[in-house]
């Protein structure tokens, strides 16, 4: 070892000093630790196989191995010593980058150091890195990736930017973000090596032999032409010769591969992988290698394995990008150094893949046929086994090309062709044809190694003996070598010119074809005109997509769950569970029950059968309040008959099934597109033995609005004839008679009229709510001629203590009228409360099973049967024969998982906000949909504060929800509940006016009138009931001009608009969405998910185009994004396919339409997320400041959005139902 250039030392020429050190102290302590003047040695060294060259080594004890003027002076003198010399150098690479102590001219070293690495290069001198542990920084990102062959010490770090530089400029010394986003093995040897910056990675004592085996085969040390000659093998047997090739046999993993053949042909194998940028590959090896320890040369080819295992990680012998760009590498290299390339070829064809066609396919194979015609080297190629199209030709345009006799070579694999050119009945002709035609279309296309040779395409056939395995293959072995030996042998000697020119004239004569005189020409012509045409049998055309498909494709992109998506719950179910079967009872369908009693004698009598009983009565909820509570009203028609039937059958002691009624009306038609009507009919019919009951509102009927008096009389009536039996009657303000119409319209029908005592604050401390005033209620209602007095504790706030003295007020007024009580879970009392309601003589309590009580929702009638049992009053039903019931439900609930509210348990805070149970889950989900979700603390108490703003309220639909949207929307705005008071400007939501306007009624007590004139803004409040004041509804002009039954007219005038949005959704969209399967409506379909859809006859023909009674569909297939976003989405129907074009959703979180510039007044910006629920201005209407342009909704919560400035309406921007985000641009106004 000879040193060279010490004389060259480490300075501080810029007086560099920081922190109280200067860097000659630096220096000077780095020159004591380490004994050197810099950074770098360079020393001249004889490797052991006889190779001489110029070793650089970098010392990390010296300020971290860190380029410097004097290292980048040393590194660039050592390149220029070998280019003068005519050596090869080793730079050994251990440093953390640049020199910041020396300023720019640190940086600028590795420019400096390039300039001579390139200047070696020119002189085709092999130059080696090796990258030890760590290899950073400006090292690199020069020298240490310029050279030929890049060896990586195993463990080592090697990078450009530090992982501290990464932390601190990316994740702002995040640590635990840095941690998350932080690749496995990050900035390691064998990191680089997978992303193809390293040839290879050694252990630290096999580095010396590594690197003197790269650098002998580099220089060619030790090659023989002449040992080429003594390669021979035996000549195959007339029977080997004879022998039918298979094209199947070339598959075999028992056939030799390139793995084996490298093992017995080359010797001092080196493998260098990956591209040498961003890639390696796990089929294409390749590197330096000795063949028949006579020449040095480049060997690759395809790799595949003998077990599936080792097939799997070879991705089955089919090349990616990276593979043809590092067998590109490596001919690059043979080239630069005049080493001969060999090539073997076994892969059914390249990657066919989204990642190989996104990475450059088709250039990676382009280029390389390209590099191989040009070549300056010998090159030689044999071909395995599978010699697959272009993937095949990527490393196989060779000056000589043998071919084993049993492989193939084609364009395409024989099943390939079979399957575009074969023609088959069925699929038992296609079992047996197929192979058949695979074997007459190889020999067709010519893809065997003697037809090959015939057509000049290959050069030699190499014959194998087939009975040789890869375990061992001296025959076949010899032969290749043979082959490649007698080709290589002529090659070396030629010269560059002739090796391009031979491989030119070789590929330049390929091909069959007519050269022909213009007379010629038109005599075939002639021919082909005169030949008869064959018609080919006319494939059936697509089917026009039908109204309900075109729906379900549009549902499995946009679908707010969308399945395909992914984004419906992860354990959601593809089918609903089937209803249990449960033996019928014989007793279920005669028992003497509430039903049974009120058929028969009427509801008088059935009130007195009530106070009869000894036992507590039980009404289930489940179908009603249950899953408004908890599932934000979203249970379906399909799944509640079902469970109407068990429960007909398990539960027909119960008083009532709480089944229709409250929010389910108007959600059945704005959420679920379902009509509420053909629900009550369709639960009638499933359970016929038990009361069917629902929650009305008294003069709001089931919306949150007053109607004219004779729109409450008609809906009851319609009720009544459609099924309902008890009608729960209530006032948000407890005012009878706001109840009157409702109770008068139910006693005419004969059924039961239930008017509720609506039950907040504690009955037994609060100086509003207090014993006296709800006697005085009772007293009101008896009076109004109630057959039932319910106790409706909306949001759970009775506690144990004040059963008593309610229940005893209540008997007071009258004891013969039956008292029914109906709580929330939410504070986890109340199955405590209901166990003290009965034992005080309450008649009727109610619950639901116990998959669907509790949180929210009412207590569990499972653990109450239980717990009451052997108690006097018990209501004599067996726990455990409910548990069928409570099974169905479970799974039902499973499916509607996103509508839960979140809520894991019972809370005591109910106390304090009193929200009620069955707005809960609502509020929630509004919440979400405005994004406040992470608000839902701050939601609770904004809901407690706006309810003390008005003065302490009876909180329960409709006026709950008034309490409710206006937090949602102060929170929204920043707001506090006091600034109602002040806050100028600002347009409350509707349902917040009509509140204080008192159309929905008035408090007993009134509004506090700063409040209501803050909101009101002049708005005259109404003095006399809302009802009233309202004309009677034309319910037969309403008939005549929607052409609309009894019911939906009836449905029309309740609510106008959601209504009409239903009726406009079944014409244009479909109005078979209450058939759908659960999770088919919320989640839409899974690909290849089969469903059969009843259809009703009369929508038939409108939905399928035909008729029938039921439809099986299919998703065969979401293709591809197309231009303009748009994708095929192909359905089976009846077995015929339906495709329809539908645009795919904008990406995530991203608002796929324009934003408002809050600086240009002739914007009109939505003022929320939501919905535009209305458009009321069309373009080209006159504006004034002020005026009313849309209404945007959120859930139930409706704003308008005022125009900003006067003029004209220039452009609308959005449509009735567009999802908008704050600040979307409406309209513009010029």
């Amino acid at each position: 070892m000879e040193p060279l250039f010490e004389e060259v030392c480490s300075v501080n020429f810029l007086g560099f000093s920081f922190g109280g050190r200067s860097y000659t102290e630096q220096i000077g302590d780095a020159v004591k630790k380490t004994g050197k003047h810099c950074a770098v040695d360079v020393s001249l060294v004889e490797l052991e196989k006889g190779v001489r060259v110029v070793w650089v080594q970098h010392d990390f004890g010296f300020l971290g191995g860190s380029l410097g003027c004097a290292e980048g002076e040393k590194v660039t003198k050592a390149f220029e010593y070998a280019t003068s010399a005519g050596l090869g150098i080793v730079v050994a690479c251990k440093t953390g980058g640049a020199r910041m102590q020396e300023g720019t001219l640190s940086l600028m070293q590795m420019a400096k150091v390039s300039v001579a690495v390139e200047a070696h290069r020119a002189r085709g001198l092999p130059f080696v890195s090796v990258l030890e542990d760590p290899t950073y920084g400006g090292v690199s990102a020069s020298y240490a990736m310029q050279a030929d062959v890049r060896v990586a010490v195993a463990g080592a770090r090697i990078g450009f930017a530090g992982p501290g530089v990464i932390l601190n400029t990316m994740f702002e010394m995040n640590q635990g973000q840095y941690d998350r986003h932080c690749p496995a093995d990050f900035q390691s040897a064998e990191y680089c090596a997978r992303n193809g910056a390293v040839d290879l990675v050694v252990e630290k004592a096999e580095l010396k032999t590594v690197v003197e085996t790269v650098v002998a085969a580099l220089t060619k040390r030790g090659d023989s032409a002449e040992r080429l000659a003594a390669v021979s093998a035996e000549p195959p047997s007339p029977e080997e010769i004879a022998a039918e090739p298979d094209y199947a046999l070339s598959r075999s993993m028992k056939r030799p591969q390139f793995t084996d053949v490298l093992s017995q042909l080359f010797a001092e194998f080196v493998e260098l992988s990956g591209d040498g940028q961003v890639g390696s590959d796990a089929c294409v090896k390749g590197g330096l290698a000795r063949f028949q320890d006579a020449v040095w040369c480049v060997v690759l080819g395809c790799a595949k394995g003998h077990t599936p295992g080792d097939m799997q990680k070879a991705n089955y012998g089919m090349p990616s990008p990276a593979g043809y760009r590092t067998a590109k590498r490596l001919m690059r290299l043979a080239e630069r150094f005049g080493l001969p390339v060999v090539t073997f070829v076994d892969t059914c064809g390249a990657w066919p893949s989204f990642p190989a066609e996104d990475a450059g396919q088709s250039e990676a194979i382009a280029t390389n046929l390209t590099v191989m015609a040009g070549l300056k080297v010998p090159m030689v190629t044999v071909v395995l086994g599978e010699g697959g199209s272009g993937g095949a030709l990527g490393v196989a345009v060779a000056n000589a090309v043998g071919m084993l006799s049993q492989a193939y070579y084609g364009v395409i694999s024989p099943e390939g062709a079979a399957s575009i050119l074969g023609r088959y009945k069925d699929d038992a002709h296609k079992l047996v044809q197929f192979p058949k035609d695979c074997y007459e279309l190889a020999k067709a296309q010519s893809i065997y190694a003697y037809q090959l040779r015939e057509l000049g395409v290959v050069d030699e056939v190499i014959y194998e003996k087939t009975d040789e395995t890869f375990e061992a293959f001296p025959v076949t072995q010899r032969r290749i070598a043979a082959f490649v030996a007698s080709h290589l042998a002529k090659l070396i000697a030629a010269s560059e010119a002739d090796l391009v020119q031979q491989r030119y004239d070789k590929y330049r004569a390929l091909g069959e074809f007519l050269e022909l005189a213009p007379d010629q020409r038109e005599h075939k012509l002639a021919e082909a005109k005169a030949r008869p045409e064959k018609k080919r049998p006319a494939r059936a055309a697509a089917a026009e997509p039908c109204k309900l498909v075109t729906y379900l494709a549009t549902q499995v992109l946009h679908s707010e769950r969308s399945r395909f998506m992914g984004l419906a719950p992860p354990k959601c179910p593809l089918d609903p569970p089937a209803a249990p079967v449960v033996d019928p009872s014989s007793s279920s369908a005669t028992v003497e029950n509430a039903k049974s009693v009120l058929d028969a004698k009427g509801p008088e009598a059935m009130a007195a059968w009530v106070r009869s009983r000894p036992e507590v009565l039980v009404t289930d909820t489940t179908m009603r309040d249950a899953h408004q509570s908890l599932l934000a009203t979203r249970v379906r028609t399909t799944d509640l008959v079902k469970g109407a039937a068990v429960a007909s059958e398990l539960l027909a002691k119960a008083f009532s099934f709480e089944c229709w009624g409250g929010a389910t009306f108007d959600v059945a038609y704005r959420f679920l597109n379902e009509d509420p009507w053909d629900r009550l009919r369709e639960i009638r019919k499933a359970a016929p033995n038990v009361c069917t009951q629902m929650l009305i509102r008294g003069a709001n009927a089931v919306g949150y609005t007053s109607y004219p008096d004779n729109v409450v009389e008609e809906f009851v009536r319609l009720a009544a004839e459609n099924g309902m039996d008890v009608f729960r009657i209530f006032d948000c303000f407890n005012d009878v008679e706001q109840m009157r119409v409702c109770a008068n319209a139910v006693r005419k029908a004969g059924k039961v009229a239930e008017c509720c005592i609506c039950y907040t604050s504690d009955v037994t401390t609060s100086k509003i709510y207090d014993v006296a005033y709800y006697a005085k209620v009772a007293e009101q209602i008896v009076g109004l001629g109630a057959h039932v007095v319910g106790i409706k504790d909306m949001a759970g706030l009775l506690k144990p203590a004040a059963a008593k003295p309610l229940v005893d007020a209540i008997r007071a007024v009258d004891p013969s009228i039956p008292i029914h009580f109906h709580t929330h879970a939410t504070s986890s009392a109340s199955l405590a409360v209901a166990v003290e309601m009965a034992r005080c003589g309450c008649d009727i309590i109610d619950f639901a099973t116990a998959s669907m009580a509790d949180l929210t929702s009412q207590p569990s009638l499972n653990a109450f049967c239980a717990a009451m049992d052997g108690m006097p009053r018990s209501p004599g039903i067996d726990y455990m024969t409910l548990e069928p019931l409570d099974m169905y439900w479970m799974r039902v609930r499973e499916m509607y998982a996103p509508f839960e509210t979140g809520m894991l348990a019972g809370s005591a805070r109910v106390f304090d906000h009193e929200i009620p149970g069955g707005q809960y889950a609502n509020l929630f989900v509004q919440c979400q949909s405005m994004g406040l979700g992470d608000k839902w603390e701050q939601v609770l108490d904004m809901y407690r504060d706006v309810n003390k703003l008005f003065g302490d309220i009876v909180k329960v639909t409709p006026s709950s929800k008034c309490v409710g949207d206006l937090a949602l929307f102060l929170i929204n705005k920043n707001l506090g509940a006091a600034d109602v008071l002040t806050a100028p400007n600002v347009d409350y939501p509707d349902s917040v006016v009509g509140l204080m306007q008192g159309r929905l009624g008035f408090p007993h007590l009134g509004f506090p009138k700063p409040v209501q004139d803050a909101i009101l803004k002049g708005l005259e409040p109404l003095v006399e009931r809302p009802s009233k004041a309202l004309p009677p509804a034309d319910f037969a002009k309403v008939k005549a001009e929607l052409g609309l039954d009894d019911e939906r007219a009836s449905a029309s005038l309740l609510y106008p608009k959601v209504f009409a949005d239903y009726r406009k959704f079944c014409d244009q969209q479909t109005a078979l969405c209450a058939y759908l399967p659960t999770p088919v409506f919320f989640y839409s379909f899974d690909l290849g998910q089969t469903v059969v859809v009843p259809v009703p006859a009369h929508l038939a023909e409108q939905e399928l185009g035909k008729k029938a009674d039921s439809v099986t569909l299919t998703l065969k297939r979401v293709g591809p994004l197309k231009k303009g976003r748009m994708r095929t989405v192909v359905f089976d129907v009846d077995g015929l396919e339906q495709s329809v074009e539908v645009k795919n959703p904008a990406a995530e979180g991203e608002f796929d339409g324009p934003m408002a510039d809050p600086a240009d007044p002739s914007n009109v910006a939505s003022p929320m997320p939501g919905a535009i629920d209305k458009v009321l201005v069309a373009p080209g209407a006159a504006v004034s400041q002020g005026d009313d342009l849309f209404v945007v909704s959120a859930m139930k919560m409706e704003v308008k959005v005022k125009a900003p400035i006067s003029g004209k309406i220039a452009a609308l921007h959005v449509r009735e139902t567009d999802k908008v985000v704050e600040g979307a641009l409406l309209a513009l106004i010029k």
